[in-house]
């Protein structure tokens, strides 16, 4: 098996470089990052998430989808809930349901703060046909102890800081600090996603050089969004945290969504894995629609 830590060391570099330089909703290009913006009240979201994932190492590829529901209780509290459905590629096996997933968001503060804390908690019940990745926790090297015989549901709590800040009305960075909890042995698994997002085209700046194109570019195009990010585990409470890249998976990503004036909105990513232990790829397309 091919070796990634030299990947994984000049792509850590790289993205510390990129987060240093001169962003925009939720989520908005980003596969795992949130940042600080929360849905507005009153507002309803569905949203359709498709990934495709090039597994390697021999390992049979997969095709997951998430259904969204995402609904603004109040200016500072966002809950959603989701719906999987999964397959892998391998000999005769079914499309199935492989999880449920219920989300809630709580900004701490109202008005802009330097880092603009938000508490994220989902409950998960995920069966053992799950392959839908919202989060990247823990290690590879058997962190936790594994029971041999049938695969089993697994009920989880997921927790996560969520900071984010608005270095201008274009660029957005953001970090998240990911806390998984199995309520079946009582283990925790760590993550991290950290990136940025950046507007890359707004209709309403008439100072964009895309917007002096004309109505043919624009063409009911509301913001076309750029959005980097680097994600990975940080190990567990049972054999301790770390990020040696031979034994947790490491991922960098990148996005692009569009967001039109009729509130559609569609997306096109890739996360490639930088250890030996990740994914070889993953693409993720989007799409979904807004009710105000």
């Amino acid at each position: 098996m091919k070796t990634r830590t030299t990947s994984f060391a000049i792509a850590v570099t790289a993205a510390s470089v990129v987060l240093s330089a001169p962003a925009t909703a939720g989520q908005d290009a980003n596969f795992i990052l949130y940042n600080q913006h929360m849905e507005e009240k009153g507002a309803v979201e569905f949203e359709v998430y498709s990934d495709y994932g090039n597994v390697g190492s021999g390992e049979p590829n997969y095709t997951a989808q998430l259904f969204e529901i995402e609904y603004g209780v109040t200016e500072l509290f966002t809950t959603a809930v989701y719906f999987e459905g999964a397959k892998t590629f391998e000999g005769h096996e079914n499309y199935d349901f492989a999880s449920f997933r219920w989300e809630n968001r709580y900004r701490l503060f109202s008005d802009e703060t330097l880092l603009n804390p938000v508490l994220y908690a989902e409950y998960e019940y995920k069966k053992p046909t799950s392959l839908f990745r919202r989060s990247v926790v823990g290690r590879t090297d058997g962190g936790e102890d594994e029971e041999e015989g049938e695969e089993k549901n697994e009920h989880e709590l997921e927790t996560k800081l969520i900071v984010g800040h608005d270095v201008t009305s274009r660029l957005n960075i953001a970090f998240n600090t990911i806390q998984e909890l199995n309520f079946i042995n009582g283990n925790w698994a760590f993550g991290y996603a950290a990136g940025l997002n950046y507007a890359l085209f707004r209709s309403f700046d008439t100072s964009d050089v895309a917007s002096e194109i004309g109505p043919t570019f624009d063409g009911g195009l509301n913001k076309l969004t750029l959005g980097l990010e680097a994600f990975g585990g940080l190990g567990d409470s049972v054999k301790g945290l770390t990020l040696d890249p031979d034994k947790t998976e490491q991922y960098i990503g990148i996005g692009l969504r569009a967001d039109f004036k009729n509130n559609v909105h569609v997306g096109i990513g890739g996360a490639f894995g930088l250890t030996d232990n990740s994914e070889d790829a993953l693409l993720r397309l989007t799409a979904g629609i807004e009710f105000e």
